[in-house]
């Protein structure tokens, strides 16, 4: 219940109560300010049985260390850096959906980053693309304050997720973008043509097994079975373990690169070298290694416009559905959560089908 009362010094204070206790109180100079505080507050029920309750009168910057010392949250990154320079000295209770949404909108304004590899000291560069910011990329940073948030209500310090009521932006993951044949042979031909050895390796697998960036990139040695072809994948996308597997295509090449008893004879360094990443950073150890400004050169040389890396995986998608796949089968080998992430491809299937149908029927009615 909110009182309003006027002080001696003639201002307006508004009192938020709780059973005959109050919880939380504020001055202003105007009456009508006050009013509109109190009545923002009682018509949020979650926020006020909030107010009051353990913790809620921390900070963001307080709860965010006090859960890198828990270690129960994955590490920090750089969407936490915006929120606490944002809203880092704000309590918890005190962290709206209007702040939320106030947040994201000005973080939409900005440009796009994109990494820019280690540098000499071994720390992680970015740089500015000169592109404004996706709808995917503001997701992911509602994402970043709502997985704190969700911590403090956990830990009971909050009852109310102030992040839930901030809209999310719609994402357009309708490209489907790939290399045809002569695409594909032209940028293979670069890869083998790039100064990094191993880009004709990281292409030939994204192509053939359709794996994320990601999962190649953090994939090592000691992971893969090379008598089943396969390779367990504990950390993907959707948070779910998954088996990759390797036709044969990727598995050759694989073989090329495969650290061997017979090349390595001490046992120690076989040992080591079997537990690193595939394609190893040349700076920093034990880090994946960056290989863009060699993909960027390999498109430019193999005449490939509009193009990314993650289109590879559209790319094998494509080619699995348009070979007789059915949509269920190049969902499960791409690790696919939802049906409908697969329906993208499903206009691809019918087009083959067609393509299929109409030479075969030509040919055998012009026959007749």
């Amino acid at each position: 219940m909110a009182t309003i009362t006027k002080t001696t010094s003639g201002k307006w204070k508004a009192q938020i109560r709780k059973s005959n206790r109050t919880i939380k109180c504020k001055t202003f100079t105007r009456k009508t300010d006050a009013k509109k505080w109190s009545q923002a507050i009682e018509s949020d029920y979650q926020r006020m049985e909030a107010i009051g309750s353990q913790g809620a009168s921390i900070t963001l910057r307080d709860l965010v260390t006090e859960i890198e010392k828990s270690g129960k949250h994955p590490k920090f990154d750089y969407r936490t850096r915006y929120w606490l320079q944002y809203l880092g000295a704000r309590k918890l209770i005190d962290i709206s959906a209007q702040d939320i949404r106030h947040g994201l909108n000005i973080y939409e304004k900005g440009h796009a980053m994109r990494g820019n590899g280690f540098d000499e000291s071994g720390r992680w560069s970015i740089e500015g693309t000169g592109k404004p910011r996706s709808a995917a990329t503001v997701n992911r940073m509602k994402a970043g304050i709502s997985s704190i948030f969700k911590y403090a209500i956990n830990e009971g310090y909050i009852n109310d997720n102030p992040s839930h009521r901030a809209a999310t932006r719609t994402e357009n993951n309708k490209r489907c973008r790939y290399l045809s044949e002569d695409e594909r042979d032209a940028l293979l031909v670069a890869c083998e043509a790039s100064q990094w050895p191993k880009l004709h390796l990281l292409v030939v697998l994204a192509i053939t097994t359709g794996a994320r960036q990601g999962e190649l990139m953090n994939l090592r040695w000691n992971e893969i079975d090379f008598q089943k072809r396969t390779a367990l994948l504990r950390k993907t996308k959707n948070g779910e373990p998954r088996v990759l597997t390797f036709p044969t295509p990727g598995i050759k090449e694989l073989e090329k690169c495969r650290p061997t008893s017979q090349v390595i004879t001490n046992l120690s360094e076989y040992r080591e070298a079997c537990n690193q990443f595939i394609f190893p950073s040349m700076k920093v150890k034990d880090k994946p290694f960056t290989f863009r400004k060699h993909w960027e050169k390999a498109l430019k040389s193999a005449g490939i416009e509009n193009f990314r890396f993650h289109d590879l995986r559209h790319t094998a998608a494509s080619y699995l559905v348009m070979n007789g796949a059915s949509l269920y089968e190049a969902g499960q080998i791409l690790g696919h959560k939802s049906t409908q992430t697969t329906q993208r491809y499903a206009h691809l299937s019918i087009e083959h089908k067609a393509s299929v149908a109409e030479r075969v029927m030509s040919q055998v009615m012009g026959n007749e």
